[in-house]
Formats: structure tokens, C-alpha cells, sequence
């Protein structure tokens, strides 16, 4: 069954009403604290290798790590479903931290093995915590805040990566990596001690009858049978295909196009950092007017348009287009997040939510490489243009889905129909 979801008091202000109940203070607090070490690390870990090693191509290796653990997040949602999500959220942060410890050991060439290992180990703990949390935050805030607080964290997320990379940069410079780890298990410590103080609904699950294979595909199950999610799904694994080319273009942008040194992206993502705030803090007020679905649309038209006018080689025109960008990636990211959470029973939170992310981001990572192969033998505005024409085209089907129209989940009868199905697989 669907789990019983509140609503605010009507006339109540939206952020106010949010920050005014006590455990989304904490929640917010510790996320941001623990995600502070986890981006300082996450950037200071290829500089890191690349020191250690001289080799570039191993230093690009660690994000490699980090995605592929991300990766078994089908497998590890069917965890995320049959434990408890508060001390399975502790537990994984906690772990996490400790073993981000182990990273002061490293000092030479040959123990750059162990920085892989912990990013892969990241990226397949880091699934599961981010998971259980998604599942957790519906039984947190009333339904009608939960746009707003997923914003909320976007807007967060969106600040932190703007001072983050100095921070771990530096203190690399300064303290060398094991001091980076060091900040890293400290912000871990601060997220689990305010997880430790949050007070939320967190029923002990029933014991499952299924084997695991049959737990697993019942994430994927559920995506397929329920209309707004698979539209949802479809959309975002096309369109971040193409994305993904931007890992590579964002560089060609800087050197080809406007002459600049490959430092210069850092001004793009500066600015995307800046309306990216923006982006998240009116994510939740854009869609209580045109709902999840579509929120993600509007987003993706605006990651399209911002394709197109960053392949122009102006400076201007460029910082023009980061800051389109930057305000329509949490558009995205919001409408598909809070649309999983309205439209999936909390039992198979976990699972649909793993399912979602191995197929979106798998999708991503496969753009990554594309884009990385196709720019040795395209001109870069070319695929700027293949990548502006192919999230333009899943924009449209998104917005015109007649299912995407912002209704009550609950209302939805192909809802209950999915999970059932589900289950049954």
C-alpha cells in the first residue's frame, strides 16, 4: 500500500514551514556537513593519484570507481527494503567514514589501488544511504514540502560545490591527502551524530518470501508497469546519455572554443554553481504548479538551450548558457526525485529507487565514454548540437505526456496495479 502522507495547514509559508519542523534541521545539517568532506574528497582524490602517479588516464580512473559501485545500487536496494532505514543510514555513513580513514595509509605509487577501492566502496554505500534517505524523507515532511525540501538540498548541494573544490584542493596543497580523508571522516561523523537525533517513522519491515533475483528485478518491474515513471525513466536515460558528452565538451568549450587554458571551466561551473542555487530553492514552488513530470521537462528545455548557446564562441554568450544550465539541472534532478517518491509504495522505495539510478546513470556514464571518443573525431560545437537536439526531443515527450499532468498519487490507479505486479514477479 501506498504509506499515509500529510499535508500542511493551507496558508503556511512554504520554506518556513519546512525549517520549522525540528528533524528537517537536522537532516539538512548533517547532509551538508557529510557532503561537504564527500566533494572536497571526490575532486582531491584524481589530483591525488595523478601526484602519486604522474598518469593522468589513472587519475580519471577514480570517478570510474565511484560510478561503477554506484552501479549495484539494484542489488543494494533490495537491502534498502528489508532493514530498518535509520540504522541502516547510520551504519553505511559510519562504515563509510571509517573507511575513508584507511586512506591516510597511502603515500606511494603502488598503494593507489587502495584510493579505487574506497571510491568504489563510496559509490556502493554511498547508493545505499542516499536511497534509504530518499525512502525516509516522504514519513519526514508533509507531502506538500516535499518538492521544497528535495529543492532545498539541491540549492544546498549547489553552495557546497562552490567552495568545496578550493577546500579540498588546498588542503591537499597544504596537508597532503590523508588530511582530505581526515575531513572527510569528521563530516561523516558530524551527519551520523545528527542522524542519530532525528525522530522519524521507521517501521520494521515484513520478512521477505522472495529469493534476491526476484527482489531485484521488482524495482525494474515497478518502473515498467507505472506509466508516469517509466516515461519519467525513458526520458532521463536518453537525455543524460547526451549529457554526459558535456563531462568532455565543458573542456572544449574552454580551449577550442574561446582560447582559453582548461582552468577556464572553472568559470562555468561557477556560474552553473550560482543558479543552480537558485534553481533548487524554486524547484518546490514551480512544481506545486506543474508537478513533478513536468518540472523535469522544463528542466531538460533548459539544459537543451543551454547547449546551443554555449557552443557559441563568446564569453559572454558561454557564461550565458552555464547559468541557463545550472538553473535547469536541479529542475531535473528535483522533478525526478520527488515523482519516485509520490508514485512508489515506501515498501519498494529502495528497489524502484536503485533501479531508477542504475539505468540513469548507467546511461550517463556510457555518454561520458561516447562523448570522450566523439570529440577526437567531431568539432565540438557539432556534438553540442547532437547533445542540445536529443534533450530537446525528450523535453517534448515529457511535457506532452498527458500522464505527467500533476495528479495525486494516490488517485492513480495504475499505481497500486505496478506494485502489485511487482511483488509478484
Amino acid at each position: 500500500m501506498l504509506s499515509n502522507r500529510t499535508r500542511t495547514q493551507k496558508g503556511d509559508p512554504v520554506m518556513g514551514g519546512l525549517l520549522a519542523i525540528p528533524r528537517m534541521r537536522l537532516y539538512f545539517l548533517g547532509n551538508t556537513l557529510s557532503t561537504i568532506g564527500d566533494y572536497a574528497l571526490w575532486l582531491a582524490a584524481g589530483i591525488w593519484v595523478k601526484q602519486l602517479t604522474g598518469s593522468t588516464s589513472q587519475a580519471g580512473l577514480c570517478m570510474l570507481a565511484l560510478t561503477l559501485g554506484t552501479l549495484f545500487s539494484p542489488l543494494t536496494g533490495v537491502l534498502v527494503d528489508r532493514v530498518r532505514r535509520k540504522p541502516l543510514i547510520i551504519a553505511t555513513n559510519a562504515l563509510t567514514g571509517l573507511m575513508v580513514l584507511s586512506l591516510t595509509q597511502v603515500h606511494h605509487a603502488s598503494q593507489v589501488w587502495l584510493i579505487y577501492t574506497v571510491m568504489f566502496l563510496y559509490g556502493l554505500l554511498g547508493s545505499m544511504s542516499n536511497a534509504a534517505m530518499s525512502a525516509l524523507l516522504p514519513k519526514m515532511v508533509p507531502e506538500d514540502l516535499l518538492g521544497t525540501a528535495n529543492g532545498l538540498s539541491q540549492a544546498l548541494g549547489q553552495g557546497q560545490r562552490l567552495i568545496t573544490p578550493a577546500l579540498g584542493v588546498g588542503l591537499l596543497a597544504v596537508a597532503g591527502g590523508g588530511a582530505v580523508a581526515i575531513l572527510d571522516t569528521v563530516s561523516f561523523a558530524a551527519g551520523v551524530a545528527c542522524w542519530v537525533f532525528i525522530e522519524v517513522e521507521d517501521e520494521k519491515p515484513v520478512p521477505s518470501t522472495g529469493n534476491w533475483r526476484r527482489e531485484t528485478a521488482a524495482g525494474f518491474v515497478f518502473l515498467v508497469r507505472n506509466t508516469v515513471l517509466r516515461q519519467l525513466t525513458a526520458s532521463l536515460t536518453l537525455a543524460l546519455f547526451v549529457m554526459g558528452f558535456f563531462e568532455t565538451l565543458g573542456i572544449a568549450i574552454a580551449t577550442v572554443g574561446l582560447h582559453h587554458a582548461a582552468t577556464w571551466t572553472g568559470v562555468i561551473v561557477t556560474a552553473m554553481g550560482v543558479t543552480g542555487i537558485l534553481g533548487g530553492m524554486s524547484a518546490g514552488a514551480v512544481m506545486k504548479r506543474l508537478g513533478p513530470g513536468r518540472l523535469t521537462a522544463v528542466g531538460l528545455g533548459l539544459c537543451s538551450l543551454s547547449a546551443l548557446v554555449m557552443a557559441a564562441p563568446v564569453d559572454a554568450v558561454v557564461i550565458l548558457g552555464a547559468l541557463v544550465f545550472g538553473l535547469g539541472v536541479p529542475f531535473v534532478i528535483v522533478g525526478a526525485i520527488t515523482a519516485v517518491q509520490l508514485n512508489t509504495p515506501n515498501e519498494l522505495m529502495g528497489r524502484v529507487s536503485g533501479a531508477n539510478d542504475f539505468l540513469i546513470t548507467g546511461g550517463q556514464s556510457l555518454g561520458i565514454g561516447v562523448g570522450a571518443a566523439l570529440i577526437s573525431v567531431l568539432y565540438y560545437r557539432d556534438l553540442a548540437y547532437i547533445a542540445a537536439g536529443v534533450v530537446a526531443v525528450a523535453a517534448v515527450y515529457l511535457a506532452t505526456r498527458r500522464e505527467q499532468r500533476r495528479l495525486p498519487p494516490e488517485a492513480d490507479p495504475l499505481t497500486a496495479a505496478a506494485a502489485m505486479a511487482a511483488e509478484a514477479v
